[in-house]
């Protein structure tokens, strides 16, 4: 993130000289209790010039707690700018927690309201984190699965403290150069969740764009470096879509643009979204049997709730499952004790002649994930049993297939 003011470092701090002056006492102190002594010279306490490294200062005990260099110089200098006259001194962004940790406050907010005990210094010092707070703009590279099913980018800007916001969306044209598209928006908190509400112009008409909510949890938003949710959206086809989306912070305009701005995508970006996208096809079907090219199926489709009984063929052994799939809600659950069935999907496949079902097995079962094909004709003839294939995964990570049994106990659920 970074501040409008060019003048002032990212992520800088100010405090009132008030604040500073009882920042720099309880600096001092704390480190004179710590090492019981007393009197010391400028340079030893603060550590720089000719000290003695070997002898207690806090720059020593300040790069204990940062972990870090730290200059030793930097609150001597802060020290003599409020003996100057100065009325607000600026902490810079590398320091801006690192002398209220040494001190055990989380941070200058902690320290205002503990330890300034006048109210106008107060008030005034809150005021001034506040103000610094709403000037501050945040940057985020926003990834989702896009259009012609390829992984897209785009730049996030947000403004006063979280309630504005600007998108730009980076694609690439056939001739690899760049294409931006800009939307902009609102965004509010309720609960545990933002939600931005994204707007673009047509022709000097404001257009209802895409909405976008992330979950944040109880802490500020600002403070979590990732955020993942969910969008709802048109594409360039004009389809409705929906799908799953992740915000990533960066700490400048610069790097958030090259990031955006790079073909390359963090492969645990893509695992997590590829294939997280769902388009509902632009049309307006006049009965229920054209909804889509499924429907001529969903009689058939209809029929698959049942009762039934899995037989897997493995060498010698036949591992058996039984196992229900709910109507109207196409659930598929486990009829077996210590087994649960999750992930699973059910479909009708090659015009009606297949069914598919795939799910994972949870519990103590030799299979732990499968994907078994049946015939329809078969399976729901007066029979109710037919012989398919299966392939899937075992309980040792071996990749499995074979002969499946499967019959129908009770139709109907």
């Amino acid at each position: 993130m970074e501040t409008k003011d060019n003048k002032l470092d990212k992520g800088a701090l100010l405090l009132t000289k008030e604040t500073f002056n009882r920042l720099l006492d309880a600096i001092v102190n704390h480190f004179k209790i710590s090492h019981s002594v007393n009197i010391y010279k400028d340079s030893q306490l603060f550590g720089f010039g000719n000290y003695d490294s070997e002898q207690p200062n806090l720059k020593n005990d300040l790069e204990l707690v940062l972990r870090g260099y730290v200059n030793g110089k930097y609150l001597y200098n802060k020290q003599r700018e409020v003996a100057s006259g100065r009325p607000v001194i600026k902490i810079s962004r590398e320091y801006r927690n690192l002398f209220f940790n040494y001190l055990g406050y989380n941070g200058a907010h902690d320290f205002v309201e503990k330890e300034i005990t006048n109210t106008d210094q107060k008030q005034k010092q809150l005021q001034l984190l506040q103000s610094q707070t709403s000037n501050e703009d945040y940057y985020y590279v926003i990834y989702y699965y896009g259009e012609d099913r390829k992984m897209t980018k785009g730049q996030v800007m947000i403004y006063n403290s979280w309630k504005t916001f600007d998108i730009t969306f980076v694609y690439f044209n056939m001739r690899k150069e760049h294409v931006l598209y800009d939307l902009f928006g609102s965004i509010k908190q309720e609960n545990n969740f933002v939600h931005f509400d994204t707007k673009y112009f047509i022709e000097g008409r404001k257009i209802e764009g895409s909405k976008m909510i992330f979950y944040v949890g109880k802490a500020s938003h600002h403070e979590r470096p990732i955020l993942i949710g969910t969008y709802s959206s048109f594409d360039k086809y004009d389809h409705s879509i929906a799908g799953k989306i992740l915000l990533m912070r960066f700490d400048s305009k610069q790097e958030m643009i090259k990031e955006s701005k790079s073909p390359h995508f963090h492969p645990a970006i893509c695992q997590e979204l590829v294939r997280y996208r769902y388009i509902v096809p632009s049309q307006l079907p006049k009965q229920l049997s054209k909804i889509s090219a499924d429907s001529p199926y969903a009689s058939i489709f209809g029929k698959v709730p049942n009762t039934y009984r899995a037989i897997f063929l493995i060498g010698n052994e036949k591992i058996e499952l039984r196992f229900r799939i709910q109507e109207y809600h196409y659930v598929l659950i486990s009829d077996m004790e210590d087994i649960e069935i999750e992930n699973e999907r059910i479909s009708i496949e090659s015009k009606g002649q297949i069914l598919e079902l795939h799910f994972k097995v949870i519990g103590i079962f030799l299979l732990q994930k499968v994907s078994i094909y049946l015939s329809i004709y078969e399976l729901f003839a007066e029979k109710d049993e037919t012989l398919g294939q299966f392939s899937g995964i075992d309980i040792n990570n071996n990749i499995v297939s074979g002969k499946c049994v499967c019959q129908i106990l009770n139709r109907g659920c």
